[in-house]
This record gives C-alpha cells, structure tokens and sequence, in this order.
C-alpha cells in the first residue's frame, strides 16, 4: 500500500518505526529526508523512496520514476 510523508511530522513518525534518529539542531526537512530514506533503503527500498519523494508510489512523477531507477542500480536507456 503507498505511504506519503508530505511533512517532519510524518517524517518523524516513521523514524521512531525504524528507529531512527531525531532531526539534529539546523538540519532541514530535505536533509532529514534524505538520511532517513538512507537508513530505511536496506529494510525497505520502496518506502525509502516514498520517504524522500514526500509521496506514494502511486503519485510519483516521471522525474520521481527514473530518479528512484538511478538510485536502484538500473540502467535508463
């Protein structure tokens, strides 16, 4: 089932699930985003890349799409 994570809150819920840690003092949503997404890759790789797009699978764009392929290692021809 698609998950989306549109704010910190969100963000912060689902890292209390992993057992992630809490955002550090200047750190932003983006970077926040990103490192949970990285911890949550090895468990899980497509909520991590809910986590780092804000939204479900299902609502990810074009760009979302090859961006997620990239990172998983397959070749876009």
């Amino acid at each position: 089932m698609p998950m989306s994570f549109p704010d910190m809150k969100s963000l912060e819920s689902a890292a209390d699930v992993h057992k992630f840690r809490k955002a550090i003092d200047g750190e932003t949503e983006v970077q926040y985003r990103n490192a949970l997404a990285d911890h949550v890759a090895r468990r899980d790789f497509i909520e991590s890349e809910e986590i780092r797009c804000g939204a479900g699978w299902d609502k990810w764009d074009e760009g979302q799409k090859r961006a997620m392929l990239g990172r998983s290692g397959l070749i876009l021809r």
